[in-house]
């Protein structure tokens, strides 16, 4: 019976650590839908769930193969299978397709064919992986006691994963390193046991519960200092397109070589240059009433090598309803008010929305998208960021991971008055100058001499934004996609292309462009997006139909007009932003298109100028940007937490830590006392003795090899001038050797037990 109490306890403690071992497993499949084609990843973690409660279980092969064999046919079924597991063309037409595909595919595997194996096949080896993976942890767990392959192996897989997808690990790595420190110090306690058991006779597992009270609260303290601790930003750049330059051979930093990347919509732009391969593949079909260019966001900080941006997103004031409250052009401007369509391909995803000219509002009716892989009718509030334009969907959860699949949205196109535009005042609000006059330190003056030298000759802002859109058409500058130079380590990115190479492709004319009318205090944002794509067709109700691919992706320029607002320009020679300019004389015959109806009243729009106060006086009052013409440091700016309270608390929680850590041992004879004082009793007496055993030795009091109790005590009681010990063992000796039933015993040695720990604590 004894025996059998030992394996329960033991049971339920390898259980605990198994269980959090398969939570480990669930960190390893939740990035899968991000980072590949796969759904229905519930049925995996289900089918890996059951695999391991069969291996957990012991059940014998004969019976647990076919069982496994059968949940993966099941499992298969609810991907790939239209009707009713146990109807007459469910199940059985399944594992009809499982038998005749893995004839065929088994011989691809043999003969290495492995780009030919269907989706159902390697579905199934999925199945097949997750179940090795659960016996291999069952086997670590209770038969090694040792699992840090695995746990290394899962944070090396979830970092890269976050360094080379868009996967977002900022909490999964929390998640992980919580299971691994408690999976352990579980499993070093289950082999201090084992080691105990081996040397020493005991009637039942020790499982002290200081063990897990300890390890609960250190945890916690960890990850929770670390957690709200301030944190430098990262101090490495992007490892990734260093390793693209490896891999494509070109070594030795950001040399002139011509390393290429496959063309496409992307979210770091700190590293602009080298040649593109062209990629042909969707990625999304818009539905429009002419040809447009579709905006994606914007971004407001030159590095000299790319661009970034610092997010200030706020909530749309209509959370949850369709209106999106960001305005790109002052209300005085005439808008033409249409519909869109889009149709986004399953890969790439994104949460963003693209649209043309100004959005106003997203319709709810005909919203589709998914949340974590799963097509789901969660309400989602729309984000937005009002310094790039970015309009990004946000569900419930915060952490989700959303793919807009279709969306229609009511957008404005402008009509731009050439004679306003001419005459804007030059003053522009101090708000726009603060974000989108920056410039670094390190421009080289000849850019800025160039830019005086455009504009020289034109006394208006239009004018000057015109010739330098037109300057690189009229100075030889040359459209190419391959062979693109990359600048050199301190060399500017903009320098480079305007006085040496003068060929490139959009991002090199946009840049360019940008950083020229900064350079004459002239507001401007670099945009991307995608042109227009290929026309293939009308809809029913007339309007046009766009394919929009990879290879459509676009930059260009957004240039400031006081009283206007936000006006794009395409200086990448090639290319037309189709945008609609109007001769004043032309706008006073023909009457303005207002929008149609709208459910706040025209007067309540507010101004483009004040779009930003509201939030710079508010949530974001914290934020200032950079001045016009202000460098952008390289290093790393502590102003947002190196603070007198952030400070204070880090001294604080240091100085606990030393204290704890020096004093450990102080404070874990006290807690035991304590707890012994409250729980002690006759059964408990061996737990007790045994408890002073390890306190005696974490004071450098060991039990030596070959050392009976006896000898022990007496060691103990020399260097603590006492009898107490000798007085202890003679007691357990009785008990434990003896057979005798412990009466009273802890009663009369309780003053002893506590006299050796409070001679251990001082």
């Amino acid at each position: 019976m004894k025996k059998a109490g030992k394996q329960q306890r033991s049971s339920i403690l390898h259980l605990f650590i198994y269980g959090l071992s398969f939570l480990l497993l669930w960190e390893w499949l939740r990035p899968i839908p991000t980072v590949t084609n796969t759904g229905h990843i519930h049925v995996f973690l289900w089918f890996a769930l059951f695999s391991s409660i069969l291996i957990y279980f012991r059940i014998s092969l004969f019976l647990s193969i076919p069982a496994l064999l059968a949940g993966s046919i099941y499992s298969l079924h609810s991907i790939f299978g239209e009707n009713p597991f146990f109807s007459r063309e469910g199940g059985l037409e399944t594992l009809q397709q499982f038998l005749a595909e893995a004839a065929s595919n088994i011989q691809l595997i043999f003969s290495w064919e492995l780009a030919g194996l269907t989706d159902f096949f390697r579905t199934f080896l999925l199945f097949l992986l997750l179940a090795l993976i659960c016996y291999l942890l069952y086997f670590w767990i209770f038969h090694t006691k040792k699992i840090f392959f695995f746990l290394l192996a899962t944070i090396i897989y979830i970092t890269v994963l976050d360094t080379f997808t868009a996967v977002d690990a900022s909490m999964a790595i929390i998640r992980i390193f919580v299971i691994s420190f408690f999976i352990m110090t579980l499993l070093h306690m289950l082999k201090i046991q084992t080691e105990e058991r081996a040397i020493r006779k005991k009637d039942k597992l020790i499982f002290s519960t200081a063990w897990m009270y300890t390890l609960i609260v250190m945890v916690l303290i960890a990850t929770s200092v670390g957690y709200a601790a301030p944190k430098f930003e990262p101090q490495w750049g992007d490892p990734v397109p260093t390793i693209k330059r490896l891999v494509t051979g070109q070594e030795g930093g950001w040399g002139s070589g011509s390393g290429s990347r496959r063309i496409g919509y992307g979210d770091n732009d700190e590293r602009l240059g080298g040649g593109f391969i062209q990629d042909d593949g969707i990625v999304f079909t818009a539905e429009t009433e002419e040809p447009v260019y579709w905006r994606g966001e914007s971004k407001n900080v030159y590095t000299g090598h790319g661009w970034t941006s610092e997010p200030m997103e706020a909530e749309s004031e209509s959370i949850f309803e369709n209106a999106v409250d960001y305005y790109m052009f002052h209300r005085n401007v005439q808008m033409e008010e249409q519909r869109v369509r889009i149709l986004m391909e399953h890969v790439p995803g994104y949460s963003h929305l693209f649209y043309p000219g100004q959005l106003i509002d997203v319709e709810r009716s005909t919203l589709e998208y998914e949340i974590d892989g799963r097509k789901a009718d969660d309400p989602l509030a729309f984000m937005t960021d009002i310094l790039s334009g970015k309009v990004r969907a946000e569900g419930p959860n915060p952490n989700a991971r959303i793919r807009l699949a279709e969306y229609t949205l009511t957008v404005q196109t402008p009509k731009y008055s050439l004679e306003k535009l001419k005459n804007v005042s030059p003053e522009d609000p101090e708000n726009i100058r603060n974000y989108f006059l920056q410039l670094p330190d390190t421009l080289p003056e000849r850019v800025i001499e160039l830019a005086e030298e455009i504009t020289a000759d034109y006394d208006n802002r239009y004018d000057k934004v015109v010739a330098v859109e037109q300057y690189f058409s009229r100075n030889g500058f040359e459209y190419r996609t391959e062979d693109v130079p990359i600048p050199e380590g301190g060399e500017d990115y903009v320098d480079q292309f305007l006085f040496e190479s003068q060929y490139g492709y959009c991002d090199n004319y946009s840049t360019a462009m940008a950083v020229l009318l900064r350079a004459v205090d002239i507001p401007t944002r670099w945009v991307k997006g995608f042109t227009e794509g290929e026309y293939v067709g009308n809809t029913d109700d007339g309007n046009r139909r766009y394919e929009i691919a990879n290879s459509n992706a676009h930059s260009w320029v957004e240039v400031y007009f006081p009283e206007v607002g936000w006006v794009p320009f395409e200086p990448t020679q090639g290319f037309n932003n189709r945008l609609d300019f109007e001769e004043a004389e032309r706008e006073q015959n023909h009457a303005v298109n207002t929008p149609v109806e709208s459910n706040e009243p025209e007067q309540e729009r507010p101004e483009l100028d004040d779009l930003m106060s509201p939030l710079e006086n508010d949530a974001f009052s914290d934020y200032e940007g950079p001045s016009g013409g202000a460098a952008f440091g390289t290093g790393t700016d502590t102003s947002g937490w190196l603070t007198a309270k952030t400070v204070i608390i880090s001294i604080v929680v240091l100085l606990m830590a030393v204290i704890v850590y020096r004093r450990q041992s102080r404070i874990q004879n006290r807690y035991f006392l304590l707890q012994y004082r409250l729980i002690g009793s006759d059964e408990r007496f061996g737990t007790a003795y045994r408890r002073l055993l390890r306190l005696l030795a974490n004071e450098g009091m060991p039990l030596e090899d070959g050392e009976t109790l006896r000898e022990y005590a007496t060691r103990v009681d020399r260097m603590l001038n006492s009898d107490a010990m000798t007085s202890l063992t003679k007691t357990y000796e009785k008990i434990y050797y003896g057979g005798r039933q412990a009466e009273g015993d802890w009663q009369k040695q309780k003053e002893q037990w506590e006299r050796l720990v409070n001679a251990l604590s001082s």
